[in-house]
């Protein structure tokens, strides 16, 4: 894939900050602590004191679930749906040895009577390998509730207390190095690896130890010194890191370094006041709206270029118009920056929103391009925005764009995990480690599988696993002569990784996923697999916008 086609799905939190009756004496005006996910961890507040006035948001604690701010922006509700323009707000350094952020934006004068300021916090891991990945949730809670609905496949036991968690040797081997050498280097006539018995922690915590290997995510707290212990006995990176992360305290030079920033001028001390709502507010974070970070790098006269890809087809093209001149360089003034987005619906997505920035040239400022066509099922979208500048074309220009989108197939989107469950399963399966089911088709074997994950995922499976003896050797599944090879690894991938690589050989994928039983990569392959052809007239006129 070229650079320029790139594109990065972000996690973007909403928030707005309703403001009413504000009064022209100076004041800081502060929300309480936002909830996110269960924590505390937001605050908004507007230092409203003349001549500058200080927009801000802290971010505290965040780490304790995984995650850190990257960017903020901020804008005005007006009366459409969306501010039309935004602002990124600068992030300051106030150090990261503590578990505290800071975010400001001076305004140009004081606030009075009613605003509505809106707030797009991009949120990341915190840690490297922690990160925003499609999978299908089904593949999160079927695998996880192994532990409980599949017992007569649980081959270990880890004992904690006076409580006792029987698990898969195939799970925690392809998750952690030490359990997979702990499992492979038998004793002949010893059985002492069936089980394993953890001292010094409670049960809760070795239950959000398994949820992450199960899953990729934890249930609880990050914030836990005998998690922490855990994750680092077992060598499980990412966990470690995201526990050393969680468990940093609020800093002392870091809390004086915001004070410094939001009271910097003292004349206003003596008259400061605080005034907060009554009120405690939450976000909720709709999962299903993932927003792709893109960029355009462009030159004079440059036709339209690819600027996203989603499973490798193109999804979303940009380009400028207006008339180009040339002085010392060639340049277009004012010109109309456009995104047409095609493609997408058969991938289940809605396009919500398109916001775009001129990188270099007043890059904090973000502008809402607007949808040429209103009806957001048609097969091609177009938006687009006139710039009140002058671009000149001496050098690169990069324009940045953000595209929201609402996906519509149940339990397939975006969640924050950790990157090494995407692969883990799947390579303990490639490199049969732990295998214990052989994959044929017709009369030729194809791969080994772990009964486990195929018992979890699929009904059918599960269903004609059950039917055979754990005492028999490998079991067998055998897949028809129709199907194609890759076809096969293609549908196994997806049941170890809840994600879809290509939706090539739809038509296969579509017919197996009905076959076993696999609701979400069923409705995925639906979309792919329609006989209805676009509407030539509704695609032309489109063009014709």
């Amino acid at each position: 894939m070229a650079s320029e086609t790139i594109s990065t799905p972000q996690m973007i939190v909403p928030y707005e900050w309703i403001l009413e009756n504000v009064e022209e004496e100076p004041m800081t005006i502060a929300s309480k602590m936002i909830l996110f996910r269960g924590e505390k961890v937001f605050r908004v507040g507007l230092k409203n004191h003349a001549p500058n006035p200080v927009l801000f948001l802290m971010a505290i604690d965040l780490g304790k679930i995984g995650m850190k701010v990257k960017d903020v922006k901020y804008g005005i509700q007006g009366s459409g749906i969306g501010p039309e323009n935004m602002a990124t707000m600068t992030q300051e350094n106030i150090g990261d040895n503590g578990n505290l952020q800071l975010f400001t934006i001076d305004l140009d004068k004081m606030v009075t009577g009613q605003r509505t300021f809106v707030f797009r916090i991009c949120v990341v891991g915190a840690y490297p390998g922690y990160s925003y990945q499609l999978s299908d949730r089904l593949a999160k809670d079927q695998i996880w509730a192994a532990v409980k609905d599949q017992r007569n496949l649980a081959d270990v036991e880890l004992i904690v207390k006076d409580k006792t968690f029987r698990v898969h040797k195939a799970i925690l081997a392809a998750r952690s190095k030490v359990f997979a050498d702990k499992f492979e280097n038998k004793q002949p006539g010893k059985d002492v690896h069936n089980q394993i018995r953890i001292e010094g922690v409670k049960p809760s915590t070795v239950e959000n130890f398994l949820h992450f290997i199960y899953t990729g995510e934890s249930i609880g707290t990050l914030a836990d010194e005998d998690l922490l212990k855990l994750a680092d006995r077992y060598q499980l990176t990412t966990l470690t890191g995201l526990c050393r992360v969680a468990l940093k305290e609020m800093d002392a030079i870091q809390m004086a370094k915001v004070r410094k920033r939001l009271n910097n001028n003292a004349e206003e001390l003596s008259s400061d006041s605080i005034s907060m709502p009554e009120k405690e507010t939450e976000i909720f974070f709709d999962r299903t709206t993932p927003t792709f970070c893109c960029t355009l790098t462009i030159s004079a006269n440059e036709q339209p270029k690819c600027v996203m890809q989603y499973q490798n087809e193109n999804i979303c093209i940009a380009y400028l118009t207006g008339k180009v001149e040339c002085s010392r360089y060639y340049y277009i003034n004012k010109p109309v920056i456009n995104l047409s987005c095609a493609k997408h619906r058969r991938f289940g997505l809605q396009v919500e929103d398109v916001y775009c920035s001129l990188k270099h040239f007043r890059y904090n400022e973000w502008f809402k391009l607007e949808a040429k066509n209103c009806q957001k099922s048609a097969e091609l979208l177009h938006f687009a925005a006139q710039t009140q500048s002058r671009i000149d074309f001496g050098h690169l220009k990069f324009f940045n764009f953000d595209v929201k989108f609402i996906s519509t197939i149940g339990n397939y989107y975006y969640e924050m995990m950790d990157d090494g469950w995407l692969t883990d399963f799947w390579v303990a399966a490639t490199n049969e480690k732990l295998t214990d089911v052989e994959i044929f088709i017709g009369t030729v074997k194809v791969m080994e599988a772990h009964r486990v994950i195929l018992c979890a995922r699929s009904p059918v499976l599960n269903e004609s696993l059950r039917k055979i003896s754990n005492t028999a050797g490998k079991p067998i599944v055998t897949f028809g002569s129709e199907f194609d090879v890759e076809i096969i690894k293609n549908f196994l991938n997806f049941l170890y990784t809840g994600s879809l690589k290509t939706t090539e050989g739809a038509k296969q994928l579509s017919k197996l996923a009905k076959m076993y039983q696999v609701e979400t990569l069923k409705n995925v392959c639906q979309l792919n697999v329609s006989d209805s052809s676009p509407d030539v007239e509704e695609l032309t006129n489109n063009c014709l916008i």
